[in-house]
C-alpha cells in the first residue's frame, strides 16, 4: 500500500524532511510538561524535529521558547542563569528576555544598546493549557490561533497529562492509536474489565469489526463497528486530527467516563514523545488516574529489549494472560518497538480492517506533497475548524440504526 518513497516522505521529519518542514510551519506543538519549567528555575531542553530547544519560565510566571544555542557562540542555553526574567548566558554574559530581545550583550565595547538591536534570536509563541506547554515553530507573524480544544482550558483537577519518550518513529506511536483493530486482541485482558467489570471480549475479539469513516477537515471520523449478536451493534467512534492526535472514547457505553487523547509528537526520525491526556468535563478525573500518572515523563518505564522481549511475562501468559504484560499502555510501547525504529511499510500485507490506517497515511501524503508544491494542507485551515466541539463517544446502537446518533 505504501512505496518505499513514500515512506520516506511519511516518517522523515529532521534536517527539513518536508513532512517536519510542514508540520513546524502549520501546527502547535505540545512541548514540554508545564509543571517542568519552575519559576527563575533552570531551562529546560526540548527536542523537537531533530532540532534543540530550550523552555524556561521566567519569575513572573512567563514562560520562553528559545533555539537552545546562544546566537553569539553558540554555547547551551540550558546552562544560563534564569533571573530578572532574563536568560544570561554563561559564557559571556549575554541576556535575552522571555520575548527574545536582546537585553545585553556585554563583549560589545560601546554602542552595545544598538548592536543588541542587530542580534537576531529565535524565539517562538507559546501557550499554556491542560499542563502543556505548546508552541508554534513556524513563522512567527503568521502564526494560527492554538487550537482550542475541549481539554485546554479546564480546572487542573479535570486533566491528567503524562508522556514517555520512545525509541520509535512518530508515525508509529500513531497509527497505535488510531488502530481499533488491535482493542480486542492486544488489549483483551483490559477489554474484559471495561464497562462495570462485563465482559467484551467476545465481540471485539471474534466478531468482525468494519470501519464506517467520514471525512473532516481536520481528518476524519472513524467509527469501528462489531455486532453483538443481540440485535445491537458495538460502536468505538474515534478522531483523528492531523497532524498526531488520536482521541479516544472513555469506554463502550456513556460519556461519563474520562476521556483519552494520545498525541504522537516527533523528536527526530527515530524518537516519539507519546502524550497521554485524560480530561473530564464534567468531574474530576479519576483518582487512580491522577495518583499513577499526573506530570509524569515517564509514565511507564520501558524496561529491557528485544533481547528480553521487553520484559514479557509467559508465566503469566500459561495462567491464562494475553500478552504478558500488566499495563496496558506498555502493550502499545512493546508492540511499537517490536517494529523497529522505522517501519518499512512497503513490506505490509493489510486487511480490511486497516481503512483507518490508510486514510491516516494518504491524509498525511497529500499534506506533505501540498506543502511541497507551496500550498497550505487542508487540515491546517484552522479557522474552518470548531475544534472544541471535537470528541470521540462509544456505545451501542440498534442494529440498523446510525451510530452518529451517539451522544457526544
Amino acid at each position: 500500500m505504501v512505496t518505499r518513497a513514500e515512506n520516506e516522505l511519511l516518517t522523515r521529519v529532521a534536517n527539513g524532511a518536508p513532512m517536519g518542514a510542514m508540520m513546524r510551519a502549520h501546527y502547535w506543538v505540545p512541548a514540554v510538561l508545564s509543571s517542568r519549567l519552575e519559576a527563575g528555575g533552570a531551562p529546560v531542553r526540548v527536542t523537537l524535529f531533530g532540532e534543540h530547544f530550550i523552555a524556561w519560565r521566567a519569575e513572573d510566571g512567563r514562560v520562553g521558547f528559545f533555539d537552545e544555542a546562544c546566537p553569539h557562540r553558540l554555547a547551551s542555553l540550558a546552562l544560563a542563569r534564569n533571573e530578572d526574567c532574563a536568560l544570561t548566558c554563561i559564557f559571556h554574559g549575554w541576556s535575552f528576555g522571555v520575548d527574545g530581545s536582546v537585553l545585553r550583550a556585554p563583549t560589545q565595547p560601546g554602542g552595545e544598546a544598538e548592536f543588541c538591536r542587530t542580534v537576531k534570536l529565535n524565539h517562538y509563541r507559546t501557550r499554556e493549557g491542560a499542563g502543556l506547554v505548546w508552541v508554534f515553530l513556524g513563522d512567527q507573524d503568521a502564526a494560527p490561533d492554538c487550537p482550542a480544544f475541549e481539554w485546554m482550558d479546564l480546572a487542573p483537577e479535570q486533566t491528567v497529562v503524562a508522556g514517555t519518550l520512545l525509541g520509535v518513529n512518530w508515525l508509529q506511536g500513531l497509527e497505535a492509536t488510531i488502530d481499533s483493530a488491535h482493542v480486542g486482541h492486544l488489549h483483551e485482558a483490559w477489554v474484559k474489565t471495561v464497562q462495570d467489570g462485563r465482559d467484551l471480549s467476545r465481540v471485539t475479539n471474534e466478531v468482525v469489526m468494519r470501519y464506517e469513516i467520514d471525512s473532516q477537515t481536520y481528518g476524519y471520523t472513524a467509527a469501528a463497528l462489531r455486532p453483538t449478536g443481540n440485535g445491537a451493534v458495538l460502536a468505538r467512534v474515534t478522531e483523528y486530527v492531523m497532524p498526531w492526535y488520536g482521541m479516544i472514547p472513555p469506554n463502550y457505553e456513556g460519556q461519563d467516563g474520562d476521556h483519552t487523547v494520545i498525541i504522537a509528537v516527533p523528536v527526530d526520525d527515530e524518537h516519539t514523545i507519546q502524550w497521554y491526556l485524560w480530561y473530564n468535563t464534567k468531574r474530576p478525573v479519576a483518582a487512580m488516574l491522577r495518583a499513577q500518572y499526573a506530570n509524569s515523563m515517564e509514565m511507564i518505564k520501558v524496561r529491557g529489549g528485544p533481547e528480553d522481549m521487553w520484559g514479557q511475562d509467559r508465566a503469566l501468559m500459561r495462567q491464562g494472560h494475553p500478552t504478558g504484560f500488566r499495563e496496558l499502555v506498555m502493550e502499545d510501547f512493546v508492540v511499537e518497538l517490536s517494529m523497529g525504529p522505522i517501519v518499512d511499510r512497503s513490506r505490509e500485507q493489510l486487511s480490511a480492517s486497516d481503512q483507518a490506517i490508510v486514510r491516516a497515511r494518504r491524509l498525511l501524503l497529500q499534506a506533505a506533497r501540498d506543502f511541497q508544491a507551496g500550498k497550505p494542507p487542508v487540515s491546517a485551515r484552522h479557522e474552518a475548524v470548531d475544534y472544541r466541539a471535537i470528541r470521540s463517544r462509544g456505545g451501542m446502537v440498534a442494529a440498523g440504526a446510525d451510530w452518529r446518533s451517539l451522544p457526544y
